[in-house]
């Protein structure tokens, strides 16, 4: 992907990742004096340092404030209306580039066969957990209070509709756009094991893709000019239509680069692309949460972090009485909980993607839909908190340390397999189960949280890993060395 910036896709001029995320938020505390009347935000010399309990406070304002849903589409058409788009032929805003007219890129097939369905099972601590086992799975993690209880619903679910079908799901004649296809946690290659046709959208090659994975089915499109996302976003847009050609398609935003805001204006982009196609071609929009974001606590999540802070275990105990961990792992305000789990060692940016243009990106789609304008036609919408997962984006020593350490404070660190699996299955119910419909209460729409621990916790998330950085590398001291290099 594009650098910040030559070209493409940019932040407004002036801005850091930083401190657009801060213009951003103090634009809705102008824009809503009352909902955020508690709310104190740092000076913009102050931001980065103590943005992360800033941000769940705010989180906790909106989602108690009857207005949360139009306060997160203000803010996330503030976010779009101030991008920039820069090229040789055009300079100028990213709305406005993406109301233009683009050919759509010419489309080539790989047909990858008929398919006998999609087998869903989870690689999961050594096992595999398939058909009906797939329910003990869902169990398991929810008495380790690992997900929650809607996150389990969803996984016997589908156990249940694999079984009524031979044990497989069929997703023949249905169209997927994935953009960021090649994403370590995309679930391309189990809608092409399902028989889906599949546009593939990333800058990585699909080719390649397809010789590394076995037992794909199904019809995978590409096109040669539609593949950059923050530079090519119109064309995107234009060969999603044609892709489309009328009938509705499930619409998947999976991009992910590190590095000089990407990630943000990445997200972004997507939510531009998808709002300038026809409304009537978009059948369903998904993403990924990221667990690390302030997301609001399930009941049952908030009375074992509750439980366990007035009772933690004692070396636990020792360090809270020293007050190496005393922050609780929830902010509450009126009763909806918002979890403290913000890692500042990710960045203002990737903090900025994952709340403004994931989460209350999300909100929007599912309560007004693609059209910022208008009456609203609510979407269908997919956004889970898929778990901590050793990617490779998480490959810092300061997190492979933590990793080793977590297992002491009872927190689960996922492979790339479990976490694709896992979220694919949610995903999978979100769309298939007529009977899951969120707009009338967005807070439904988060309810399906694959968070490995992290929210049923005692202590806020930082201070923890903090802690479990120093124990992971009293097991492992040769990280130290990576760090200090």
């Amino acid at each position: 992907m594009s650098k910040q910036s030559d070209e493409g896709v940019t932040l407004p001029e002036g801005f850091t990742g930083s401190s657009f995320f801060r213009h951003i938020l103090e634009e809705a505390m102008q824009r809503y004096p009352n909902d955020f009347k508690d709310i104190k935000l740092p000076s913009r010399k102050d931001f980065k340092k103590s943005y992360g309990e800033t941000v769940v406070r705010f989180e906790a304002a909106r989602v108690n404030s009857k207005l949360r849903s139009e306060i997160a589409k203000y803010m996330v058409r503030r976010t779009q209306d101030q991008l920039q788009y820069k090229s040789p032929i055009f300079t100028g805003p990213f709305t406005q580039y993406m109301a233009g007219n683009s050919k759509p890129s010419p489309l080539e097939t790989i047909d990858l066969g008929e398919s006998e369905g999609f087998k869903p099972e989870v690689p999961f601590r050594g096992q595999r957990y398939e058909g009906a086992r797939l329910k003990d799975l869902a169990e398991l993690m929810l008495q380790e209070h690992q997900i929650t209880k809607a996150a389990a619903k969803a996984i016997t679910w589908i156990s249940r509709e694999a079984l009524n079908d031979d044990g497989c799901i069929n997703l023949k004649g249905q169209k997927f756009v994935i953009l960021g296809a090649s994403a370590e946690l995309a679930p391309t290659a189990m809608l092409l094991k399902a028989g889906a046709s599949v546009l593939w959208v990333d800058i990585q090659d699909c080719k390649s893709f397809v010789d590394r994975h076995k037992g794909l089915s199904g019809t995978l499109y590409f096109g040669e000019k539609a593949r950059n996302i923050l530079l090519e976003p119109q064309t995107i847009g234009s060969t999603i239509e044609a892709f489309a050609d009328g009938e509705p398609v499930h619409i998947g935003m999976f991009a992910y680069a590190a590095g000089a805001s990407q990630e943000w204006r990445l997200t972004a982009t997507m939510n531009g692309i998808v709002r300038s196609l026809e409304p009537s071609i978009v059948g369903s929009v998904s993403m990924l949460v990221s667990p690390t974001s302030p997301a609001v606590m399930q009941p049952e999540d908030l009375d074992r972090a509750k439980t366990m802070h007035r009772s933690p275990p004692a070396w636990q105990g020792v360090l809270k009485t020293l007050g190496l961990l005393n922050l609780e792992n929830q902010f509450e305000k009126e009763g909806l909980p918002v979890a403290r789990a913000i890692v500042p060692l990710q960045g203002v940016g990737y903090q900025a993607a994952q709340y403004i243009s994931k989460t209350l990106a999300a909100e929007v789609f599912a309560t007004q839909g693609v059209s910022l304008d208008g009456d609203a036609k609510p979407l269908r919408v997919s956004a889970n908190v898929a778990g901590i997962t050793k990617t490779r984006s998480l490959q810092h020593p300061v997190f492979q340390a933590a990793f080793l350490g977590a297992k002491t404070f009872g927190v689960e660190i996922f492979e790339v397999q479990t976490t694709q699996a896992l979220s694919g299955l949610l995903l999978l119910y979100d769309l298939l189960n007529q009977d899951h419909k969120v707009q009338d209460d967005p807070q439904q729409l988060f309810a399906e949280q694959v968070h490995g621990g992290i929210y049923s916790r005692a202590f806020a998330l930082d201070p923890m890993i903090r802690i479990a950085t120093v124990m992971g590398l009293a097991q492992k001291p040769r990280l130290l060395l990576k760090i200090l290099s």
